[in-house]
C-alpha cells in the first residue's frame, strides 16, 4: 500500500508564492499528477513531462525537496 506523504513534504500553495523562475521543482497538478517543472521569467509554469504538459494541467502547488 502507497501512503501520500505530500503533507509532511512541504508541498507549497501557488497561492502563497512561486519557486524563483528556472529552478526545478517537483508540482502537484489540479488532476493529482505530481511532475518536474519550473516557473518561466513570464510567471507561466513549464512541465517537463510533455504527455501531461498537452493536458494543460493547473499546477496547484509545488515543493523543491528532492529534485
Amino acid at each position: 500500500m502507497h501512503v501520500w506523504r505530500g503533507a509532511v513534504m512541504g508541498w507549497i500553495s501557488v497561492k502563497k508564492r512561486l519557486p524563483e523562475p528556472f529552478v526545478k521543482v517537483w508540482v502537484m497538478t489540479d488532476s493529482g499528477k505530481r511532475v518536474t517543472g519550473y516557473v518561466k521569467s513570464n510567471g507561466d509554469w513549464y512541465l517537463l513531462c510533455r504527455k501531461v504538459a498537452a493536458e494543460n494541467p493547473e499546477v496547484i502547488r509545488w515543493e523543491d525537496n528532492g529534485v
